[in-house]
This record gives C-alpha cells, structure tokens and sequence, in this order.
C-alpha cells in the first residue's frame, strides 16, 4: 500500500487477477504508526498496545488489543524564554485522543489509518478489513464519535451488489479513490474509483454524492 499527502492522502492498491488458479499469500499490510495533517501542524501517533507474549516473532501477525490515536500539534514556542533553537520539529499533545479496542469499537482491526484535519479538529479512521467502513471523531468532547459510516453510503448501489470476497490479495475498499479535507477543514471529500465525488460533513457525518 502507498500513501501520498501531497493533495489530502491518496492510497492505492495493485490490482489482482480476477480468475487466479490458487490462494496466494500476500505481504503484511503495514501497521502504520504516525500521519501527519496536510499542513504539517498535527501528528496523529498510534500508540499500539499489544496482546501478552506477541510481536516477538518476525513475520509473525500482531495481536493487538487496543490502539490509543494520540493527537499532537506542532510547537512554535509562544514564549521566547522557553524557545529551543534548532533544526528540529517539537510536538505537544493537543489534549484528545481516542481510544480504540474490541470493547468500544465493533469489528476492531488493530491497524487503523487515519486522518487528521489541518485544523487539529477532526479524525477519520478508516477500517482496514472486509467490514468497510470509517469513523469520523471530534476534539469537542476529547475524542468523542461523531458517526460510523459505512459503505453503503459512499458507493453506488450497483457496486454493492452480489457477495464480495476478500482475500490477502484484494485491494482495500479505498483503493483507486482520494480523500481530502477541504479548505476549511468541515468536509471530507472523497473521489470513488469510479469517478464519483461524495461529501462528508464532518460536523455530523452527513453525507452527499454527486
């Protein structure tokens, strides 16, 4: 999997045979640990709590059990008495976050990506598993859900018909698409494979397509 943030994040998947003789196993997904906004100002840090007695084998698949989305911003040092010059990037935790785990969040898949707004206000955490969907989590209230949102409301019907198999080697349901946040920062838009736009109020989860 590639991520681009040069315009919002763009994540892209290869494409697979559709008729393959035989189940083959493909590599690790990577268990993404930081995302920075598209300005730079936040970090989102993926602080990985993991199962007793596992990681320790390499290759071997991480047991998680719970994810903390810690958000952090960057520090410019208001006050000239406690500022440190030098070639460096300071962060400072920006008081939210949001706890993740088989308790709070249904179909838990341990390795969320997520994004965080350039104003530090939103996080959209996107699933990464056949059970598609993406949350959508707001600093007011320190991390509280604003709204589940599944994929039944950003793709078009006809696309949802029939069973969907997935395998090691299917592509992620955002793959071939784009998700960007718009300039001031109250929508997420996201661009289908198929050229659709749909609209996300972050605000609370509305959604529109085009």
């Amino acid at each position: 999997m590639r991520l681009s943030s040069s315009v919002g994040l763009l994540l892209i998947l290869p494409s697979i045979l559709a008729c393959a003789p035989r189940a083959k196993a493909g590599p690790l997904a990577p268990c993404v640990t930081a995302v920075s906004s598209r300005n730079d100002n936040y970090l989102v840090i993926s602080d990985i709590q993991l199962e007793p007695g596992t990681g320790n084998v390499p290759g071997q698949p991480l047991k998680i059990r719970q994810v903390t989305l810690k958000v952090l911003r960057k520090e410019t040092f208001d006050n000239e008495k406690d500022r440190l010059v030098a070639p460096a990037t300071f962060w400072t935790f920006s008081q939210w976050s949001v706890i993740l785990n088989s308790q709070n969040t249904p179909h838990f898949s341990g390795c969320p990506l997520s994004l965080i707004s350039d104003d530090g206000e939103y996080l959209v955490v996107f699933d990464v598993n056949p059970m598609s969907r993406l949350r959508i989590y707001g600093r007011s209230g320190h991390g509280v859900l604003i709204r589940d949102i599944t994929l039944n409301e950003l793709w078009p019907a006809d696309k949802l018909a029939g069973p969907q198999i997935e395998t090691d080697e299917s592509p992620q349901w955002f793959a071939g698409g784009t998700f960007e946040f718009s300039q001031d920062c109250r929508q997420l838009i996201h661009r289908t494979r198929w050229g659709g736009t749909v609209r996300i109020n972050l605000a609370d989860g509305s959604v529109s397509r085009e």
